[in-house]
């Protein structure tokens, strides 16, 4: 995995643990891993930027190149429950 000019991780792409859907591992602003589906879609609540971070959108006024939009696995998976922390 390559690191970015500001140190911050490149997306890994991998599997779930429990439903092995493909995800993208992403980090949010503040530094919280989070599982993306990796298929993009069109009214996904994520988009990663130029760096790599996961940035949540709530408006299509929030977005930016590249247009492509994610779900968080959490909202698809169906053993997410088993995911939460405690």
């Amino acid at each position: 995995m390559t690191a970015h000019a500001n140190d911050r991780p490149a997306p890994r792409n991998a599997v779930c643990s429990t439903c092995r859907a493909p995800i993208i591992w992403v980090r949010t602003k503040a530094g919280k891993a989070t599982p993306l589906d990796a298929t993009p879609i069109a009214d996904g609540a994520w988009q990663i930027s130029a760096d790599g971070q996961a940035i949540h959108v709530a408006t299509g006024a929030d977005m930016f190149a590249p247009p492509e939009r994610y779900t968080s696995h959490f909202a698809t998976c169906p053993q997410a429950k088993l995911h939460r922390k405690r």
